[in-house]
């Protein structure tokens, strides 16, 4: 897995940070694994792409799936306590 995603969307934001239109504090980054940055022996780089199916890419619906799960909850709590994230960050306790 490469984090080349998450490294151009933050260059993104933290523009759009600069001229007061995103507040940084806010981002989450959210990974999960579904495929390899190598393909398999014998095949290109390209053919791998574009190979990408349910069949060849088996961990991609579960990937999709704990996005979903975790990414679910951090939403869920802001959303439930918008009162108290509306002018605060959202903070993980230590040891959780």
């Amino acid at each position: 897995m490469t984090a080349m995603e998450e490294t151009g969307t933050l260059q993104a934001l933290s523009f759009l940070a600069r001229a007061g239109r995103v507040d940084m504090g806010r981002v989450l980054v959210l990974r999960t694994g579904s495929n390899y940055t190598i393909p398999p022996p014998g095949m290109s780089a390209a053919e791998s792409l574009t190979a990408m199916s349910l069949t060849q890419n088996p961990g991609y619906l579960p990937a999709l799936d704990a996005a979903y799960l975790v990414g679910r909850k951090v939403v869920d709590e802001i959303i439930e306590n918008w009162a108290v994230y509306r002018d605060a960050h959202p903070i993980v306790p230590l040891g959780s």
